[in-house]
């Protein structure tokens, strides 16, 4: 593992807390130097877990996947249901453009709240419009599309609010409360598929209004994006990230096209597709022996994609469901590490985030629309009836899996740069903040003493002045444990106090 990787894995954690000026006076450790601790337990939650906010993204995403299955949305109507469907795709893609072409004079969406309102208030309002009158009653089409456009805007806010937040975490609050959203965004599905019509359309039109209270409600317990005042550094989005997801989005899309799995069986299989990743995320997260390494999700992506392309040519032999899941679990799997990837350079560079996720969610969500039009065309014109035609799509999809492979490996320092540091304008070189710095440093003294993952992660915390409650709770570790880890990390680095720790790193 390079350098890069280490310092983006290890020492990234440390939250985002405004790191100007010198780090926190001498403290003493206090707890950390009692001699009776237990052995370590990695698996203890701390209590600090706060599901009725930060786990508030389930319900933006349960929303997501609502919205396009009939059994729970807008009934039998199969067409107008299809226009309301695509009307909502375009004004999702349409929403992110102009987010990220004014993102620069927007700042963070945080500080935006009255637009985010009212956004999400029209969301709410236009999804219920759709659900209860206008697809039911056969409205006119290009009404029905409108709307469908205009209920997308505020799902657009949300999501960019809520990587808003995520980029805020640490490696494994990150992890956890991800991984924690998508299960609680399956949960939330399930619940909402027991209830009968008129009320499923009125829980999934609740669901954006409820997720931007538990946003609002989360900026309570994470500090919120600092507006980023240089304006002689330019900031470079990671177009490698960008052009992957392009790819795994436009296989989504398309992945309708393998067999007649029934009207919104797409929907269903992506939901339980993000139930999948998130429960092995948590697992992932609280039983992993030393720290958490997100490019184990690129592995399994690559995995499940090459599983999926594999069956593709039996899809009209029964495997129709297991194609489109397998797809599905691709494309979910690497949207989680690829959103990871941009938080975590977001964190680190101290990158503002709209500009940059409103790009990747606007390419991913592009591609997406353009593989459902390639699939309805030929769904439409006849030509994936055989073996011969699908063993030719799975020869597409498993180039694009390789074109993906190339792209993501020529990254020398994955996890770490993505070419998006900041750049000088007058000099040209690379900006190097003051959080970079730190994590930089951090990675240094892992390389000079030995340290683990886990114990970089704690000298990033407490080198910016963590008190051991807090570090507690931004590795979900117990008290013992913290105890434990700091006792070897003081062992290694030859040091008897927390100010000791300070004014090595510094």
């Amino acid at each position: 593992m390079s350098k890069n990787q280490t310092m983006s894995q290890g020492a990234r954690s440390a939250e985002n807390v405004c790191l100007a000026g010198s780090v926190q006076g001498a403290q003493t450790l206090g707890g950390f130097d009692s001699a009776s601790v237990d052995a370590p337990d990695d698996s203890a939650v701390s209590t600090a877990l706060h599901p009725l906010r930060l786990l508030g993204m389930g319900l933006f995403v349960a929303w997501l996947c609502c919205v396009h299955i009939p059994s729970i949305f807008c009934g039998e109507s199969t067409v107008l249901r299809s226009v309301a469907s695509m009307g909502m795709r375009v004004g999702d893609i349409g929403m992110f453009v102009i987010m990220a072409l004014i993102a620069s004079r927007l700042g963070p969406l945080s500080s935006q709240r009255a637009m985010g309102n009212v956004l999400v208030a029209a969301t709410t309002a236009l999804t219920a419009v759709l659900g209860y009158v206008l697809v039911p009653a056969d409205a006119n089409a290009t009404l029905v599309f409108v709307a469908g456009i205009a209920s997308a805007l505020g799902g657009a806010y949300l999501f960019c609010l809520w990587a808003e937040i995520y980029c805020q975490l640490g490696t494994m609050q990150m992890v956890v409360y991800g991984g924690g959203s998508c299960v609680a965004a399956w949960a939330t599905y399930c619940l909402i598929s027991t209830m009968t019509h008129n009320y499923s359309v009125a829980a999934t039109a609740l669901l954006p209004v409820l997720s931007l209270a538990c946003a609002w409600a989360s900026f309570r317990i994470v500090a919120p994006e600092r507006p980023v005042p240089r304006v002689a550094v330019e900031f470079r989005i990671p177009w490698k990230i960008v052009g992957i997801m392009a790819l795994a989005g436009f296989a989504s899309g398309i992945s309708g096209l393998f067999a007649n799995i029934g009207e919104g069986m797409s929907a269903i299989h992506r939901i339980w597709a993000t139930a999948v990743a998130g429960g092995a995320l948590m697992y992932a997260a609280f039983h992993g022996e030393k720290s958490f390494d997100l490019r184990k999700l690129a592995q399994v992506c690559l995995v499940a994609a090459i599983a999926a392309y594999a069956f593709t040519p039996l899809a009209f032999a029964g495997l129709g469901a297991v194609v489109s899941f397998l797809t599905k679990l691709a494309y979910v799997w690497f949207t989680v590490f690829a959103l990871a990837m941009l938080a975590n350079v977001a964190f680190r560079f101290e990158i503002p985030s709209l500009r940059m996720f409103a790009i990747a969610r606007a390419s991913s969500e592009g591609a997406i629309l353009a593989g459902v039009l390639v699939r309805d065309g030929l769904r439409a014109l006849g030509v994936v009836s055989d073996a011969f035609a699908l063993s030719v799509v799975a020869g597409v999809g498993l180039l694009l899996v390789g074109v993906s492979v190339l792209i993501w490996s020529s990254e020398e320092s994955v996890n770490a740069d993505w070419g998006a540091a900041g750049i000088d304008l007058e000099s040209g070189q690379r900006a190097v903040g003051q959080r970079e710095r730190l994590l930089a440093r951090c990675s240094v003294l892992r390389e000079q003493f030995g340290l683990t993952e886990r114990e970089t992660e704690l000298l990033a915390l407490i080198a910016q002045g963590k008190t051991r409650a807090e570090i507690e709770r931004e590795l979900f570790l117990s008290q013992n444990t913290v105890k434990t880890h700091a006792r070897h990390l003081y062992a290694k680095l030859g040091v008897h106090s927390k100010d000791e720790v300070q004014r090595l790193v510094v």
